[in-house]
Order: structure tokens, then C-alpha cells, then sequence
């Protein structure tokens, strides 16, 4: 695909977006399990990551496919967390990523899957998102929450106005407790556009019944959620959606948060690894609007990544990942089967340690051109 079919971010970066409303987790830590709350801001944090999509803009672009071994890294002290994503395999395309903050872990291990249906096309993502609480549940020992990723779908691929929209009902999983959230996302009409309201009901642990709760959400998950009780608006806001960039429209829709990602502020200057989206030449160039240098980049990218493929295969070596490794799924490595699930490396082979060290070490530059 030309690079006048991109944005000037990366998947890694667009997988990094789910973090723009990480206070719902926050919020979750200090909320009441036993009436809803804590679970619903779970389900509210796993909802807001759509609302990057709510403008047609960016549905018409797409972000750069990383090359093996890119990262993206991103520190907001102002939100109190850290965090890493790595593209860890090329075919199929898998991304693992972690966030981490005082009082909770995310990580996910993401895979997209498209299919084309004519006229729209399905978007789903293999691999559960989890969130660890820290110390709320039993005894303070902590709280595993998992959900899948909704199917969204992408329409008008052909013609029309494209547009993204989210499909069918997302469940939200206490792992430690059973307690679970469903949102169901209304559908759209044949005629009607894109629908945009969604509602979630909470249920009670299988140990306590598991009845559905009084407490519940209802809202636009392009705008925002409010709790609800027994059907009824309680008006208390759960998330409201953050703001576009100023004229989105030429600006590839981006939120004020997607935006930022690019910025090399002091926090990231010389620190962050040579392996960064930021540092990605020609992502940049389009950025910059110079579209043929972008072109002639990402062709030299990608042919130094073929080199490196070829010089694995003749040796009969296996691209190993630098910062994550494989603790669940896959063919070899972690336990189970199914589902791949990939966390970061502790001690001092550590992203962060080395990163406070000023050293790389092991690290292949991928983005050299």
C-alpha cells in the first residue's frame, strides 16, 4: 500500500491509544466491588478505546505496520504510568504490550484479524486485554480482570463514507471472582448509519447468584457513559470522550492524545530506544507531508527487513524479541496452548532498567534505512 494510505503512527502507537482514559482504572482501584462500580469502570476504560475511531477521518487512513522488533514507549507522569508495546511477530502480526502504575498492570498481546465481507470489512482482535488491580479483592491480595476486544466493522470500503463501528456485546470477566460486565453495542440500521449507543449490565459473582445488578452504564461510546440504576439515568458521569486536535478533519482525525504521541518531549529525549516509532524516518516524512521521501524510506525499511529474514533463515535462526517474552500459548515456550500472551522482561535485562543505564544492549536497529 502507498504511504499516502497511512497516518503518521505506527500500530504500536495506535495500541498505545487504549491508555488515553487510564483514570477509569484508577478510579476502578478506589470503587466498591459489591454494588458494580469497580467492574463498570473496567468496562467503561474497555469501551473508551473506540472513541479514537468516532470520526470518519480516521477511518479512511491507516496506521504503519511496525517493523519486527520496533517499539513504542510511552511515560505520562501526569497519569501516573508507564508503558511498553513490541511488535514480536511479523506473520501473523502481533504486538505485545504493559502498562504499569502504582496500583495496577495492563497487558495485552494483540493480533488483528481482518475479514472482507463486499462492501464492509471485519476487524477483531486476537488476544485478551488484562488488567491486574493491585490490592482490592479478598484479603487485599488483588483483582484479574480480562475481556476480548468487541468486533468492530469497518463500512464503505468500496464506496461511501467509511466509518468504524463497534458490533454485538463485549464481557468483561472478574477472573478472581466470576462477577462479570456485558455491554452490548446497539446495531445500526440498513439505512440508518452508524449506531453509537451502547449499554452494560453488571452481574453478581456465581458464589453470590450472579443476578444482574442494579448498577449499570448507558451512553455513546463516540461521546460519553453514565451510570445507571435499574435502567435509569443516575446522571453520574463514568467517561466523557477527550477532545479532537483543532480542524481534525485535515489532521487525520486525531485526538489531542494520538497527536502527542509523536512528540519527542523531554521525558523521551535521548532515553528512549533507537528502536521508537518516533524515530521512525519515514513516518515521520509523512508527517512532514513529503509523501515520495516517505515512499523511497519505507521501501528501504522494508528491504533491510527481508535482508534480516533471510540471513535468519539461512542460519536457521528464530527473530527472538528483546523486551517481552511468551508466558501463555503458541507452539513452544509458556504454558497451555491457544492464546499467546507475552509480558514484559524483568531484572536487568529489562526495557526500563536498561533504559535508566543509557544502554541497549542486544538491540537490532530495525529503523536504520
Amino acid at each position: 500500500m502507498p504511504v499516502s494510505a497511512n497516518e503518521p503512527t505506527s500500530l504500536l502507537q495506535r495500541v498505545a491509544e487504549q491508555m488515553e482514559y487510564s483514570e477509569l482504572i484508577d478510579a476502578a482501584v478506589n470503587a466498591p466491588a459489591e454494588d458494580g462500580s469497580r467492574i463498570l469502570y473496567i468496562m467503561a476504560f474497555a469501551i473508551s478505546s473506540f472513541s479514537n475511531s468516532r470520526v470518519k477521518e480516521r477511518a479512511i487512513r491507516k496506521p504503519f505496520n511496525p517493523m519486527l522488533g520496533e517499539t513504542f514507549e510511552l511515560v505520562r507522569e501526569d497519569k501516573g504510568f508507564r508503558f511498553l508495546a513490541e511488535k514480536v511477530s511479523h506473520r501473523p502480526v502481533r504486538m505485545a504490550c504493559q502498562a504499569e502504575a502504582k496500583d495496577w498492570t495492563f497487558l495485552q498481546s494483540p493480533m488483528p484479524v481482518q475479514k472482507f465481507w463486499g462492501k464492509s470489512a471485519e476487524l477483531n482482535t486476537d488476544g485478551r486485554a488484562r488488567v491486574f488491580l493491585h490490592n482490592p479483592g479478598p484479603n487485599n491480595s488483588g483483582e484479574h480482570y480480562s475481556w476480548t476486544v468487541a468486533t468492530s466493522f469497518l463500512r464503505n470500503i468500496m464506496a461511501g463514507e467509511k466509518y468504524v463501528e463497534p458490533v454485538g456485546t463485549m464481557t468483561v470477566v472478574n477472573e478472581t471472582t466470576g462477577a462479570k460486565a456485558i455491554a452490548t453495542f446497539k446495531a445500526g440500521g440498513m439505512f440508518s448509519g452508524r449506531s453509537e449507543e451502547v449499554s452494560v449490565q453488571a452481574f453478581a459473582p456465581p458464589d453470590q447468584g450472579g443476578a444482574q445488578l442494579s448498577l449499570g452504564l448507558a451512553g455513546k461510546w463516540t461521546a460519553e457513559l453514565h451510570f445507571t440504576r435499574d435502567g435509569a439515568d443516575t446522571k453520574q458521569a463514568a467517561w466523557k470522550a477527550g477532545p479532537l486536535v483543532d480542524q481534525a478533519e485535515k489532521r487525520y482525525g486525531f485526538t489531542t492524545f494520538a497527536a502527542a504521541l509523536n512528540e519527542i518531549t523531554p521525558v523521551e529525549e535521548g532515553k528512549v530506544a533507537p528502536t521508537d516509532s518516533r524515530l521512525r524516518a519515514d513516518q515521520r516524512a509523512v508527517e512532514e507531508g513529503d509523501l515520495d521521501k516517505a515512499e523511497a524510506l519505507k521501501a528501504k525499511l522494508e528491504e533491510r527487513q527481508r535482508q534480516r529474514r533471510r540471513v535468519m533463515e539461512e542460519h536457521g535462526q528464530q527473530w527472538e524479541p528483546r523486551w517481552f517474552v511468551k508466558v501463555a500459548g503458541g507452539e513452544e515456550g509458556g504454558e497451555g496452548g491457544g492464546e499467546e500472551e507475552w509480558r514484559l522482561k524483568i531484572g536487568k535485562d529489562g526495557y526500563w532498567e536498561e533504559r535508566a543505564k543509557g544502554e541497549w544492549t542486544g538491540v537490532t536497529d530495525v529503523l536504520e534505512a
